[in-house]
């Protein structure tokens, strides 16, 4: 090789060192970025991105305040949107139940929704599932949220009333409420949840015997701490009192039971035996137009 060649062949090697060691910079650059997306804290971010978009995506722009888009055949497409962005979410960061959970409520939507199409034997429209494809779909997502917070009991009352209203599995919806029950004995919103769930099920004996639990767990209408009860109960018929009385989860337990028996008898009966509950009783027959 004459020395000319040499100094070729030289000059060539010097050129190709740089553009190798910028194309392996490169690709260390590249591993590194998607490393990062990879991340769980940024794929957190991203996941959290997809969940708050289903907000803006179901939102009615007609409107100044956020009011949910009512389903047709014009807005499917948006609600099948809104699906696969918690599809993604979930993707994601597949042990966050909450977007397992909203998967399941808008599948539930889109069932009941079907189910009214069925029942005036309109067609759906085309990207619509059918209503037991999306109840089936949102028992599964729904599933999936309670093994991933088995604790939560308001997962556990929606499966059980999914089970229950959509999908005819009495067995298993009863499961899921005393699985609910056993996770908050004592949550008066969560056993009047039940209650007027058996109530409107038909279930009237189910539906009472949870109102009764409901008037005794219940404290929302008792006046704290002692030594104001006195004073407050010469001043019942004031309208912050009656509020208290009226909006109690005692009051509802009481129209519960009126509703199922329509006797006097039982809803004293169910009432816990202290001033306050007699107070609420004496209203709750004043208001019904019933004499003592």
């Amino acid at each position: 090789m004459s020395n000319e060649q040499r100094a070729t062949s030289n000059e060539q090697r010097a050129t190709r060192l740089p553009l190798t060691s910028l194309l392996s910079f490169n690709s260390l650059l590249i591993a590194l970025f998607i490393a990062v997306l990879l991340s769980f804290p940024v794929r957190m971010l991203i996941a959290d991105y997809y969940h708050s978009r289903v907000a803006y995506i179901l939102d009615d722009k007609s409107t100044e305040y956020f009011d949910m888009k009512g389903i047709s055949g014009d807005t499917i497409s948006d609600y099948n949107d809104a699906l696969l962005s918690l599809k993604k979410a979930s993707a994601l960061v597949p042990s966050k139940s909450i977007y397992h959970k909203g998967l399941s409520d808008i599948y539930s939507m889109l069932g009941r929704w079907a189910e009214s199409m069925d029942a005036v034997a309109e067609p759906l429209p085309a990207g619509a599932v059918s209503a037991k494809e999306a109840f089936e779909n949102s028992a599964r997502y729904l599933k999936k949220a309670v093994y991933l917070e088995p604790a939560n009991p308001d997962y556990h009352l929606a499966l059980g009333k999914l089970y229950d209203r959509n999908i005819s599995n009495a067995r298993l919806a009863e499961k899921e409420f005393a699985k609910a029950v056993a996770a908050a004995p004592v949550n008066a919103p969560m056993r009047y949840a039940i209650a007027m769930h058996y109530l409107l099920t038909g279930r009237k004996g189910e539906a009472l015997e949870q109102a009764r639990i409901l008037a005794k767990i219940d404290d929302s209408y008792q006046t704290s701490p002692e030594n104001i009860r006195k004073k407050i109960m010469s001043e019942t018929m004031h309208p912050t009192n009656l509020s208290r009385l009226y909006n109690s989860y005692l009051f509802a337990a009481l129209e519960i039971a009126w509703r199922i028996s329509k006797d006097k008898k039982v809803i004293k009966g169910i009432a816990p035996d202290n001033p306050d509950a007699e107070m609420a009783v004496q209203l709750f027959f004043e208001w019904k137009g019933i004499e003592e």
